[in-house]
């Protein structure tokens, strides 16, 4: 069974692949933000926590407009990456770090808005009702609801004898809000994306997969698989399609 040690061991190992902030949100994002601001979820001027921040590709965003930012990832490499992005963008003032669980954290502090993006910090009734105890103006949730579509990972998944699972997340969240009878805005989004990407990173991201799933690769049948992708420049092309939530609610 994993533990968060080995949990942060193969979040770090994901931190290269991972993707990273730019300056140029891509349309989904756009749509996320342009939604935030529609539910009324300003950053101008507040604090923030964010939740398994990852890479900081949201959070770099909103910290360009917040007045601090508190953030939180499990892996240290992931929180590296996000400290340098930080640093080019004049931004590491502006921030404070912490690496570890939501169990981990620790803090007597409140933030105006709490903030969690795909992560899997948020498995729990108690999980939950702790990130909303922590804001004190609003709360926003990106969570997978229910649709999970890859050209690559799919037949991998298959060739194991399973299914590509969609992981838990929005409707944790949707569960405690109604069971709490707080009032919440709900929107469904889909991000569809084609991805070219050498042999070897395909491959990478094929076992990373397998064991986040606690899946024992056959990597003969992985390598024969993925190397039947490839085009004549040795990259591998696929699209996927996910389903997600964006939930947010006011204090």
């Amino acid at each position: 069974m994993f533990n968060a040690s080995s949990n942060r061991s193969l979040w770090d190992q994901k931190a290269k692949q991972y993707p990273r902030f730019s300056s140029n949100p891509t349309e989904f994002q756009q749509r996320i933000f342009q939604s935030l601001a529609q539910s009324g979820i300003d950053f101008e001027g507040k604090t923030l926590l964010d939740v398994g921040c990852g890479t900081g590709v949201y959070t770099l965003h909103f910290a360009h407009k917040a007045l601090h930012v508190s953030a939180l990832d499990l892996s240290l490499e992931m929180l590296n990456v996000l400290k340098k992005d930080a640093e080019q963008q004049n931004l590491r003032n502006t921030f404070d770090f912490f690496c570890g669980t939501w169990d981990d954290f620790q803090t007597d502090r409140t933030f105006d808005i709490c903030f969690s993006s795909m992560s899997p910090a948020l498995q729990t009734s108690e999980h939950i009702e702790r990130f909303n105890a922590l804001s004190s103006h609003a709360c926003a949730y990106l969570g997978w609801a229910g649709k999970r579509i890859s050209g690559l990972l799919d037949p991998v998944f298959q060739a194991h004898g399973l299914t590509l699972k969609v992981p838990l997340g929005a409707e944790l969240i949707l569960q405690w809000l109604e069971q709490n009878r707080i009032a919440f805005d709900e929107r469904y989004l889909e991000d569809t994306r084609l991805h070219v990407i050498p042999y070897a990173e395909a491959l990478e991201s094929a076992l990373w997969h397998l064991h986040i799933n606690r899946v024992q690769p056959n990597m003969p049948a992985l390598e024969s698989m993925i190397a039947s992708m490839q085009d004549a420049n040795g990259n591998v092309a696929f699209e996927t399609t996910s389903g997600v939530k964006l939930i947010s609610w006011k204090k």
